[in-house]
């Protein structure tokens, strides 16, 4: 069975098969989450005591959460919840934005704020 997308011209079908592909299994994502949990793990640990940015965001861990792309914002946005850190360079990155005001820079609080309040109009749970 194939799904019928209506476009202008007609249906367009995708063969169920192509769906399943195209779609992430439950396992995969927990094993994706599982991975960022352990990297997220390493980098909180190796960068706790370090406040030069540059050691932060450019650390292994750091730098592969960022190469996960899009699937990652969710579980980044509930460790900086949950642990802090700076996350916002790899927020930026993967999503391309930047809600936080220029003058909320440097203000950790308020950059989490910001970056909550994004998550929750683009349907994230923070």
């Amino acid at each position: 069975m194939a799904l019928n997308v209506m476009e202008p011209q007609g249906a367009l079908q995708i063969p169920e098969a192509l769906l399943a592909w195209l779609s992430p299994d439950a396992e995969e994502v927990r094993a994706d989450e599982a991975e960022f949990d352990r990297l997220a793990d390493q980098w909180h640990r190796e960068t706790e005591f370090t406040s030069a940015t540059d050691e932060i965001v450019c650390h292994p861990g750091y730098r592969r959460i960022i190469a996960m792309g899009e699937p990652a914002v969710p579980w980044i946005l509930r460790d900086l919840r949950s642990n802090g850190g700076d996350w916002f360079d790899a927020l930026e990155a993967i999503t391309g934005e930047s809600p936080v005001a220029g003058e909320d820079v440097g203000y950790p609080r308020r950059m989490k704020a910001a970056w909550f309040e994004w998550g929750k109009a683009h349907g994230y749970e923070a």
